[in-house]
C-alpha cells in the first residue's frame, strides 16, 4: 500500500470513463476519522472529499482539497455540520464543481477532461450510498 493509499479503508472503486475513476472510501488517521471519497484523472487526485462532521474522534473537521498536486493539499472547509451533512455537501461538489476541478488542473489532458451530469449522476447516487453506509459502519450518525 503507497502512502497516499494508507489510512483509506474498504475502498471502493467507481470508473467514470477513460482514465477517470472515482475512489469512496473511511479514513481514520490523524487528518480525520469518516467517510471520504477521491476524484483521480490520469492517476491524479483531482477532488478529495472529507467527512469528518465537528471530528468528534480525531484530526480535523470535514473539508475537501482541489488538485492536491498543485495546491499542496490545501483544505476548503465545510461548513459546521455532522458528518451526514459534509456527505451531502460532498455530494453537491462532485456534482456541480468536478468540472472546475478538471479546468483548472494545471495538465493540458486533464483540462481536457468533460463528464457529463448523465455519466456522473448514478455514479454519485452510488457513491452517496456508500458514504452513508461507512456512516452507519462507523457509527457517525
Amino acid at each position: 500500500m503507497s502512502p497516499q493509499q494508507q489510512g483509506r479503508n474498504d475502498l471502493v472503486e467507481y470508473p467514470i470513463q477513460d482514465n477517470v475513476r472515482l475512489e469512496v472510501y473511511w479514513r481514520d488517521d490523524r487528518a480525520g476519522y469518516g467517510p471520504a471519497a477521491s476524484v483521480y484523472a490520469y492517476d491524479q487526485e483531482v477532488l478529495r472529499l472529507d467527512c469528518f462532521g465537528e471530528a468528534k474522534k480525531q484530526g480535523g473537521k470535514g473539508h475537501c482539497h482541489i488538485n492536491l498536486r498543485q495546491n499542496r493539499a490545501r483544505q476548503w472547509m465545510y461548513p459546521s455540520g455532522s458528518v451526514r451533512d459534509h456527505v451531502e455537501q460532498a455530494m453537491h461538489d462532485l456534482r456541480h464543481n468536478l468540472g472546475f476541478c478538471f479546468s483548472t488542473n494545471t495538465d493540458e489532458r486533464i483540462q481536457q477532461i468533460k463528464v457529463t451530469a448523465e455519466t456522473l449522476e448514478p455514479i454519485a447516487q452510488q457513491a452517496e450510498a456508500k458514504m452513508l453506509a461507512f456512516l452507519d459502519q462507523l457509527n457517525l450518525g
